[in-house]
């Protein structure tokens, strides 16, 4: 197989992202704010922010090519403004280029929950969160209940997901098959699955390397074999996909049996 060349290599560690949710802060006046406004009134809202001692704890900033307009919403701390809520707020209404202002105050124990922004949307598709330990609990769950036949209800699962996903970017990029794998394996990390790198690739099949895979991170230096079929399956799924044949798929290193990193072998059917 030959090496896949790749762009400037990233240097350092991964830098965790931490998506705006919620904020626990008890003792600060805490609030949530949806902001609206022309491009060209960013720096009065960065500067009216740091003149009333507002401090942005979470949030976002999404730019609007077809109406100028940028989306700005944040979760922030009050407690060094002057100013309350009401008055902040009128405040940001009557900046020039604002054209809309929404916020929240509702704090649970020092706990505010964003609460404005719904539905969860990554990459333009309607999306949810699960956290990795709780994956972990229904495979567990599905092992003990199922056995071996959880592994082919995961594989399947992941099979159907991998084709569609193959689908989805061809159409939504307009890109030629090569590059929706490349999309398909970069996106896993920005959505949190891992950090899958294509190493070798050729006609007759690719390897894969998946750091951190969240599949396997539940059972992390605990198993005696290869564990993951979910991801496995949408690996197969996707490839299937590109090469327009059935691929055998098999994890040959494996976090849970404490390998540092998951690999994958795509072989093409003969």
């Amino acid at each position: 197989m030959r090496q896949v060349e790749r762009g400037l290599e990233i240097t350092g560690e991964r830098i965790p992202k931490d998506f705006m949710c919620e904020i626990h802060s008890a003792g600060s006046r805490l609030a949530e704010f949806y902001l609206r406004l022309k491009s060209t009134s960013l720096e009065k809202i960065t500067k009216f922010l740091l003149e009333n001692n507002i401090v942005e704890l979470s949030g976002f900033q999404n730019f609007d090519y077809k109406n100028n307009e940028i989306i700005k919403g944040f979760l922030a701390d009050l407690s060094g403004s002057k100013n309350d809520l009401k008055t902040i707020v009128e405040s940001l209404k009557n900046l020039d280029g604002i054209l809309e202002v929404r916020f929240s105050d509702n704090v649970l124990n020092g706990i505010i929950i964003d609460e404005l922004f719904f539905p969860l949307m990554v990459g333009g598709e309607r999306s949810f969160t699960f956290r990795v330990e709780s994956f972990g609990a229904i495979l567990k769950r599905l092992y003990e209940k199922f056995g071996t036949g959880a592994a082919v209800i995961l594989y399947e699962m992941g099979l159907g997901m991998g084709e569609s996903k193959f689908k989805s970017v061809v159409s939504k990029y307009r890109v030629d098959k090569q590059t929706a794998v490349k999309i398909i394996l970069a996106e896993r990390s920005a959505k949190g699955w891992c950090i899958a790198q294509l190493e070798n690739f050729n006609k007759n099949g690719a390897v894969i390397v998946a750091k951190e895979l969240f599949e396997c991170l539940p059972f992390r230096d605990n198993q005696e074999r290869p564990i993951s079929q979910f991801f496995r399956g949408y690996l197969a799924g996707v490839f299937q996909q590109l090469y327009g044949k059935n691929v055998n798929v098999i994890e040959t290193e494996c976090i849970a049996k404490g390998d540092s990193s998951c690999r994958f072998i795509v072989q093409v059917a003969k």
